[in-house]
């Protein structure tokens, strides 16, 4: 008797700019299926419980509890091994008892308001960016700004940065006529909601890298004791979003200066043979936004693979090679082989490897192969590491208190990690993401496109605190392995509040 297979969906398989107001997810199977229910989601989370809507089974519905979120990338997966009991108990399986093989739909949301009126029908041509500051010309005409110059009101605040983070007046200096130019470091704050958030960070951290469209960053001390930490406070802005430029592709020409965010590197790596079948999977595509849907498609499509050894906080350079730190090992009961460190890394760690075996891990390896394939696709792009702004360690009083302080519960919702299953009562918490150059601004990637502060909504907020063009050129291993994270963490939020926006902003954007 043959196995049960998924022979209709709702929206259809690798469907493209679903409706945010889609109410349903549906399955429709082959034949009757046994009552077990067994759905993985990757990246974007959907909230609601799921139903058999007919007596024989064969139909299988996931009603919507929150609306889906605009140019988000959802990936569900049936009858995930990762997600399977010992024995496969809890596998979906057919009239005749033979299990669904394991079967993943991707779809992807329709853009949000500022990015559809550049998506469809658009005349590339008619896109003009005269000042190359990200907001075409005919944008600046609305907004009343000049397409010749980046910072229309010379306050130091870009036209950019101004309407698409601050929300402040581009064409004042001073937007409240309060005297205090926009520029001042809480002037800015007062036309959106923002996070006030003091760090301490042990390296590797970066000044530059934590300064970008959502957040604000800038040093304020050191704390000595047995060890030294880098006091820095961050104001992130959740609502920022950007205006998406769509531009030809493939693009005539790369920068010099992000040459090397397109060459292969350690782990970002990419053959001949891989840039070949990019090539093939982009074949039609005539603008960069059709090439990041296509690719996070195609990513969404590959085998989640979860290896007992993950090659992130373990790993460093040394003399071009890749090297585990073997630290990582204490805590296994039998000897590790080379050939099972080579696997892990294999299908964790290179992005070529992993293309070619059409599999990755958690969000750091996705991130590597994610950007490797944009490299590969001619498309500067770089990876990026951020820090949870509340985690457990050893106790949970100090988030608690810490969250007291926080208002608006409908942006913060609910940001801690729960108790880690460890016998340090630690957990080791980072987030990466990918970030692509595009129309002269790095936005960041995730499963969304322009993934914000807010991990693929889980509710848990990041902050960035580094950005590379190869992670195997940051070493996390001195502060970030098991040893020494367990003696004294690398990071932690000692200070955290909010701030509503006192002023209404004059622009009508709507807010994600």
């Amino acid at each position: 008797m043959p196995a049960p297979k998924v022979i209709e969906t709702t929206p259809a398989m690798s469907a493209m700019n679903v409706s945010i107001d889609t109410q349903e997810i549906r399955f429709v199977f082959s034949q009757p299926m046994t009552q077990e229910k067994n759905i993985l989601f990757r990246g974007m989370r959907l909230r609601g419980q799921s139903k058999w809507i007919d007596d024989r089974r064969t139909t299988l519905a996931f009603p919507l509890a929150e609306p889906l979120k605009p140019g988000a990338f959802y990936s569900i997966v049936l009858n995930s091994s990762l997600n399977s009991t010992t024995g496969g108990e809890n596998l979906m399986k057919g009239r005749w008892g033979k299990p669904l093989e394991e079967y993943i739909l991707t779809f992807m949301t329709a853009p949000s308001d500022t990015m559809q009126s550049h998506i469809g029908e658009f005349n590339l041509g008619s896109l003009r960016d005269t000042d190359k500051d990200g907001l075409d010309d005919g944008l600046e005409a609305e907004l009343g700004t000049l397409s010749t110059t980046s910072d229309t009101d010379a306050d130091g605040l870009t036209d950019y940065e101004e309407y698409c983070k601050y929300r402040t007046d581009p064409t004042s200096p001073d937007s409240d006529e309060d005297g205090i130019p926009d520029a001042e470091w809480n002037e800015r704050r007062e036309y959106t909601y923002s996070i006030r958030a003091v760090l301490e960070l042990k390296q590797p951290w970066n000044l530059e890298s934590m300064n970008d469209l959502f957040q604000d960053a800038r040093l304020v001390g050191h704390t000595v004791g047995n060890s030294t930490y880098s006091k820095v406070e961050v104001i992130i802005y959740p609502y920022a979003s950007p205006v998406l430029l769509p531009s030809a592709y493939p693009s005539q020409r790369t920068p010099e200066a992000f040459e090397k965010y397109i060459q292969p590197a350690t782990d970002l790596n990419y053959s001949t043979e891989m840039q070949a079948e990019i090539q093939r999977i982009l074949s039609g595509s005539t603008h960069t936004l059709d090439v990041l849907t296509k690719l996070q498609h195609e990513i969404g499509k590959m085998k989640l693979t979860l290896p007992l050894y993950p090659p992130f906080i373990y790993t460093y350079k040394q003399h071009g090679e890749v090297v585990v730190d073997r630290s990582f090992f204490e805590s296994i009961d039998r000897e590790v082989t080379q050939s099972e460190i080579n696997d892990a890394l294999a299908v964790n760690y290179f992005g070529d490897s992993m293309f070619k075996q059409r599999c990755h891990g958690g969000c750091i390896s996705r991130a590597r192969l994610f950007a490797s394939m944009l490299r590969a696709a001619g498309i500067p792009a770089r990876v990026t590491m951020g820090v949870p702004m509340l985690y457990y360690y050893k106790g949970i009083g100090e988030w608690k208190n810490l969250m007291k302080n926080l208002n608006n519960e409908t942006v913060t919702g609910n940001f801690a990690y729960e108790k880690p299953s460890t016998s340090h009562e630690v957990a080791i918490v980072g987030h990466s993401q990918v970030e692509a150059y595009l129309n002269n601004h790095w936005i960041r990637l995730g499963y969304q496109i322009n993934e914000g502060p807010l991990f693929a909504g889980t509710d848990r907020m990041f902050i960035k605190i580094i950005d590379a063009s190869d992670f195997a050129e940051v070493d996390f291993t001195k502060t970030w392995s098991p040893l020494p994270w367990i003696k004294e963490r690398p990071y932690k939020t000692v200070e955290l509040s909010d701030q509503a926006a006192t002023y209404k902003s004059k622009f009508k954007r709507k807010l994600p």
